[in-house]
């Protein structure tokens, strides 16, 4: 089942390069892969919303959508659990001037998951990073867009787990399918007291291809200077021209 899914998304990604050739080019096509697993709690949950919000109503970051060669970029929200759980996901939004900024802003702000519009966590089964991953690529495939970069943005707080119930993609395999679309993945590992070193593990397991790089948070309440951080280098034109190390220095610092 696994192998087939796989054949599957590259059978999809060769069919989605061919109709994209014929879409509307933008700078970036970026996926926010952000966690909501059972470790994430209602109040964690909405600091990542609130941080990344807060964000994309920074001026530089409205400075550096619209300064690329296109001058717009293509963002969707993605939220990964357990392997065996839904992922809840928005539509693609086009970005390139203040008021469809905003609109997505605030969007973002109030996403709301589970039943009744209401915010259901802590009971998202374990952290099936490979599987969001791969959901990221099926919505970057399939999303209409042609991007002059394909990245998915991970966050989360703790490394994979896979459990009998769970026969989702692993991150192994998720990143070779990245590598066929030519999608890099960075990560946001949010260190916390159980995942000290959770920044080793994303640097190692999780990212891959062009440019990757990692940014750390010092827990969920530093998820908002992260997330900017971030966004800032994936945004701009020159985002794979920055090592890894100085960017991992800079997060620890300060």
């Amino acid at each position: 089942m696994k192998i087939f899914s796989i054949l599957c998304l590259i059978f999809l990604g060769i069919f989605a390069t061919a109709f994209k050739a014929q879409s509307e080019e933008v700078d970036l096509e970026l996926v926010l892969a952000m966690d909501a697993s059972g470790s994430v709690s209602e109040k964690e949950y909405l600091l990542q919303l609130q941080g990344t919000a807060a964000a994309f109503r920074d001026h530089e970051i409205i400075e550096a959508i619209q300064a690329g060669p296109t001058g717009r970029i293509a963002v969707a929200l993605m939220l990964w659990s357990d392997a065996a759980f839904p992922k809840q996901k928005s539509e693609w939004f086009v970005l390139r001037d203040q008021n469809s900024i905003s609109q997505f802003a605030n969007f973002v702000e109030s996403f709301q998951v589970g039943q009744n519009n209401s915010v259901s966590l802590g009971s998202g089964g374990g952290t099936g990073i490979g599987s969001g991953v791969q959901e990221a690529l099926n919505m970057i495939a399939s999303n209409g867009h042609s991007g002059l970069r394909k990245v998915i943005d991970v966050s989360g707080d703790g490394i994979e787990t896979e459990f009998y119930f769970s026969k989702g993609v692993m991150i192994r395999d998720a990143k070779l399918l990245a590598g066929l679309q030519n999608v890099t993945i960075n990560g946001l590992p949010i260190l916390n007291r159980d995942s000290p070193n959770l920044d080793n593990y994303y640097q190692s397991e999780v990212i891959s291809g062009p440019g990757a790089f990692i940014v750390v948070a010092k827990g969920f309440e530093d998820f908002g200077r992260a997330i900017r951080q971030k966004l800032l280098r994936e945004i701009r034109s020159n985002v794979s021209l920055v090592p890894y190390p100085i960017e991992k220095r800079f997060a620890k610092n300060n």
